[in-house]
């Protein structure tokens, strides 16, 4: 259930709550060590920064598709999801679904029961077996390239970010340099912004023009706050591990979902068939304007 707008959110557009910064998995809101050298070449003096295994004690699920297989290894760490996802594949809850949301560069999304066998102007990405899991969201779990996390509603109907009992996305990102990463970070910054008292009446001056239509004097706060925040978000930065950075940076992925969905396992087989999926057309819902479904979803180990 994630919204189109889940890139980069422009802090006018936040001051004026036109865009929740944090958004939810709603179509009405857009490995093998060779199989993932042929998704990304290392760039940095040949080291290898791609994350497309997992330890043998990650229970193995294989994903047969209508464009081919794929291979997902689930974290024991995250034990909600993991469980979860294990018992829906032995029930064969997944086999027949579509994929229903793709957004290139950004992930693909499935587990809607409803889209089994959906007319092509159906509206989905709202089923799902009818429970949440609690969140399972840890600093630790970055959403880089191939990261299997769990969809959810929008914050202001689920502050709790619990997620949805059956929708899942791969990611597929992109490579994020230093300047795309301090924009990821802008929302938090914001929301640490916003939450000192000494910023208060900023906030409430930007909220004041977006109500009264002044787009001008909207965008002189904007700027304000944008210079305001630059340390905020130097700070973030500088706090994150060189190792993230550079994996985002050489591998790829979407760290402004970062902190905000369960992240309970990854690709480790079939980035090619991402890529597939990734590539093909889509409507204005983002669903592929061919269906793509999950054959068969099967426990590995």
């Amino acid at each position: 259930m994630l919204k189109k707008t889940l890139k980069f959110l422009p802090v006018a557009m936040i001051m004026a709550g036109a865009l929740a910064p944090n958004t939810a998995c709603n179509s009405n809101s857009k490995s093998t060590q060779s199989d993932s050298a042929t998704a990304a070449v290392p760039t940095n003096g040949g080291e290898d920064y791609s994350d497309s295994t997992a330890p043998e004690n990650w229970t193995r699920v294989s994903i047969k598709t209508t464009v081919g297989d794929m291979v997902l290894a689930l974290n024991p760490e995250q034990k909600q999801h993991s469980e979860n996802f294990i018992k829906l594949v032995n029930q064969g809850f997944y086999n027949g679904v579509l994929f229903h949301r793709v957004i290139k560069d950004f992930m693909v999304q499935t587990g809607d029961p409803k889209s089994k066998g959906a007319a092509p102007t159906a509206q989905l990405g709202d089923g799902g077996p009818g429970y949440t899991v609690p969140n399972e969201i840890k600093s630790e779990y970055k959403h880089f390239r191939g990261a299997l996390s769990a969809a959810r509603q929008s914050d202001e109907m689920n502050p709790m970010k619990n997620s949805s009992g059956s929708q899942f996305f791969i990611v597929t990102g992109t490579k994020v340099a230093e300047a795309q990463f301090k924009q990821a970070l802008e929302t938090i910054a914001f929301d640490i912004f916003r939450t000192d008292p000494a910023n208060a009446e900023t906030v409430r001056n930007g909220q004041i023009m977006s109500q009264s239509g002044n787009m001008a004097g909207l965008r002189a706060i904007e700027l304000q706050v944008q210079e305001r925040m630059k340390p905020i978000i130097d700070k973030l930065y500088a706090e994150i591990p060189e190792i993230d950075k550079k994996r985002y940076a050489n591998w790829g992925g979407a760290p402004n979902l970062d902190n905000n969905y369960t992240v309970f396992g990854k690709l480790v087989s079939g980035y090619h068939v991402l890529s597939a999926i990734e590539s093909q057309p889509t409507n204005m819902q983002d669903r592929p304007t061919r269906d793509i479904s999950i054959i068969e979803a099967k426990v590995l180990k």
